[in-house]
């Protein structure tokens, strides 16, 4: 019996050090990035915790000064702030060997010219117009004889987005008109759904007003946002996040937009459960245009600024240097907004690091704690997406999401991401 219970205890610890091992294995994984940018002449340090060497995986003989014939060539022996230096300029492959002998993970170095921005904080209005018509649901309509039916049940779906009889369509009302001209004929629609398409046959339902189809739809989108930054030649990146259907939560696909103006006249302030909001007014008028939208994704949406508002901005911006992944601690930062009505500087705590978040724009957690952003919004609020946040003088990512059991803490994501959309 006791030899018994001394195998079951000893089967547990292995049970316990393999699963403790796993976890140290993907802690350490996640704590390594797959991809770094150094700047010309700059090391590449990890964290000092972690037990590895580097080695160039490279088979020319320009990306050391003085590689040799190796192909693989350890460039720091087995030190915990392994790093990598005198890289030429260019995309290297970079193996990390835990303990200096087992490889665990190979890493992308790209090693570019070191880059400005204009940090904004600037808080805009944002229009767009949908590339086809989005759907955001379909119901029974009314016949002539008082029957109800649904044309497009188990056919379109909120989300799908659609063209008619081969017609591109960009508004509501030149869907009505293919659909009063088909009548009560069949009519082809192209539905655009997780990026493929798919023709399918509808009939229209004639009812006392119209011939119909029994489709919600929309064909634009206004909101506002945080101009995050913005480059010498005007290129902006903003919120850090794509602008979804409020209705379905798909993101936007948008074939044209523009940037515009707008004023703060109230705020929300953000509770436990209860997410606050900038309250704001946007004009659109043809000289309160400040720029174009040329893209909407999952990590921003991007385009260029006008003259005019680029050579008015830079009047007041401040330049920044661009901080990489490896470049930003946790302890002390800033963000960037004017949603008071003037440009402020706000102080928050970043926590931790995830170089491989399942959502690329969450890469940074952090909190606030100071107290005008606290009294003004009660923390993050939704209008301060796309805040720059800047560390030790450099510009190193953008506000993203909060957390809704908790407005003073937030996720961000970090500015390289955005800059390689």
């Amino acid at each position: 019996m006791r030899s018994f219970y001394a195998r079951l205890f000893k089967n547990l610890i292995g049970v316990y050090l393999c699963v403790l091992g796993c976890f140290a294995y993907i802690t350490m994984m996640n704590a390594i990035p797959g991809h770094v940018y150094l700047e010309e002449g700059e090391s590449l340090a990890l964290d000092r915790m972690i037990p590895v060497s580097l080695a160039v995986q490279d088979d020319t003989r320009s990306v050391m000064s003085d590689i040799g014939e190796k192909t693989y060539r350890e460039l720091k022996s087995q030190k915990p702030d392994a790093a990598v230096q005198q890289l030429a300029k260019g995309s290297h492959d970079v193996v990390c060997y835990l303990f200096g002998v087992f490889p665990i993970k190979e890493v992308e170095v790209s090693v570019v010219e070191s880059r400005q921005v204009q940090a904004a904080g600037r808080v805009v209005g944002i229009y767009g117009a949908t590339n086809g018509v989005l759907v955001l649901g379909s119901s029974p309509v009314e016949t002539v004889d008082g029957s109800y039916r649904e044309p497009a049940e188990h056919i379109v779906f909120a989300g799908d987005y659609i063209t008619a009889n081969g017609t591109t369509i960009s508004e509501k009302e030149q869907l009505i008109e293919q659909v009063n001209e088909t009548g009560a004929n069949k009519m082809t629609l192209t539905v655009w759904r997780n990026g493929t398409s798919v023709d399918v046959a509808l009939t229209p339902v004639e009812t006392k007003e119209a011939y119909m189809l029994g489709l919600w739809v929309k064909d634009d989108m206004a909101g506002i946002g945080t101009l995050t930054y913005y480059d010498k030649d005007g290129n902006f990146g903003a919120l850090g996040h794509g602008i979804g259907d409020g209705e379905t939560g798909e993101l936007l696909r948008i074939s044209k937009g523009n940037l515009y103006r707008a004023d703060i006249f109230g705020i929300k302030k953000g509770k436990r459960g209860e997410p606050g909001e900038l309250q704001g007014m946007v004009y659109y008028g043809t000289s309160d245009r400040l720029g174009t939208v040329d893209c909407n994704t999952d990590i921003g949406i991007y385009g260029t600024l006008n003259d005019a508002a680029y050579e008015n901005y830079c009047k007041t911006d401040e330049r920044y240097l661009v901080g990489y992944k490896q470049d930003v601690q946790t302890g002390d930062a800033v963000i960037l907004s004017d949603a008071s009505g003037q440009p402020c500087v706000y102080h928050i705590v970043i926590d931790s690091m995830d170089y491989s978040p399942a959502d690329r724009n969450k890469g940074l957690r952090f909190h606030v704690d100071d107290k005008n952003l606290l009294e003004l919004t009660g923390g993050i609020v939704q209008g301060l997406s796309g805040s720059p946040i800047i560390q030790n003088g450099k510009i190193v990512g953008g506000v993203t999401h909060v957390l809704v059991n908790d407005p003073t803490r937030g996720y961000g994501i970090f500015v390289e991401e955005m800059l390689e959309h």
